[in-house]
């Protein structure tokens, strides 16, 4: 073989090698950045989803490839998460447990509150807790996480869960509004709800924080199917939704913070200044490390086996919760 053959064939094996790089580099480069999309579901806008829209709007989640679909489903997230409608789905702990323990492939990822941000309003007339007795209070349902806050604030008072009438409302403005049209002698809200039933001259009755501490109240939850299918993009969620309750426990962001509110919760300014501070300073809402403890762990399975969802004894935490999301990725730090 002649030395300008070889050449020659060496050169075309170059072209056709640089030629079959170059076709595959978009592929490459397209899998690199490409995005997961992750449906969320939860009860309603608000404070609660704080760290999400901070997320979202400073690119957090992009940067960690994934693309979230925020989703209001009111009461239905635990019953869409198990179907797999939704990926992840936030709402009071009950919720997530119950379904769990009927076999649904759910697991608690992130204790996302773990200060129960509520307060007590009623009607003008009523001035303390015990003149709630044979009154109507509206709650989440009648086996929400807002019932035991109620149980425990009335237990204060020496009084028993039934000294007082239930009415069922998931979302917080409803209940607000029960109490406005007059439905519901006294309600359990949370802020901005909270500053609206004060304007409107309802008595407060306290904070539930004052009589329960360490029991969270709204977590994150996965299916887990298909987190078995997208760990790394559910790390990257996680990685993102941690980082966003770090800023927004850095008092410097509380303007920037205000007006994400406003923005996707549709919040009055003031209302939504007044909220920031309430769960950033006051009550410090938002778990600072994901985690859920061992007490509570174990105030919440009380509640459910007095609820009579849950009997002994009681199944381990692995059952119910996967922390290894949020052990992985937590930091509160930018």
């Amino acid at each position: 073989m002649s030395s300008l053959f070889r050449t020659f064939r060496s050169r075309v094996r170059n072209v056709f090698t640089v030629a079959a790089v170059a076709s595959l580099a978009p592929v490459m480069i397209a899998g690199v950045h490409a995005q997961t999309k992750i449906v969320e579901g939860y009860v309603s806008d608000g404070a609660l989803q704080w760290p999400e829209y901070v997320a979202n709007e400073k690119g957090w989640f992009k940067a960690n490839n994934v693309s979230v679909e925020m989703l209001s489903v009111g009461g239905g997230a635990a019953q869409q998460l198990a179907a797999g409608a939704l990926n992840i789905g936030y709402s009071g702990f009950p919720d997530f447990i119950r379904a769990t323990n009927q076999g649904a492939p759910i697991k608690i990822i992130i204790n996302g509150v773990n200060t129960p941000p509520y307060a007590v309003f009623a009607k003008p007339a009523i001035k303390k807790i015990a003149d709630l007795k044979g009154k109507i209070v509206t709650v989440g349902g009648s086996k929400d996480v807002t019932l035991v806050y109620i149980y425990a604030m009335l237990a204060s008072a020496g009084m028993k869960p039934n000294s007082v009438d239930y009415i069922y409302a998931k979302a917080t403005p409803d209940r607000l509004a029960a109490l406005i049209s007059g439905g519901a002698d006294a309600a359990i809200l949370y802020p901005p709800f909270t500053f609206k039933a004060a304007a409107s001259g309802f008595t407060n009755l306290g904070d539930i924080a004052k009589y329960l501490k360490d029991f969270p109240f709204t977590v994150w939850a996965t299916n887990t199917n298909w987190a078995k299918q997208h760990h790394d993009a559910l790390l990257g969620y996680v990685r993102a939704y941690s980082r966003a309750v770090g800023w927004l426990y850095d008092q410097k962001n509380k303007d920037e913070a205000v007006k994400l509110l406003v923005k996707y919760a549709k919040s009055d300014p003031k209302d939504a200044a007044e909220t920031y501070d309430y769960f950033t300073k006051q009550v410090r809402a938002y778990s600072s490390d994901g985690l859920i403890s061992k007490s509570g762990y174990e105030k919440m399975t009380d509640a459910l086996l007095n609820f009579g969802d849950l009997s002994k004894p009681v199944p381990p935490p692995s059952k119910f919760i996967d922390d290894s999301y949020v052990k992985a990725a937590w930091k509160l730090a930018e």
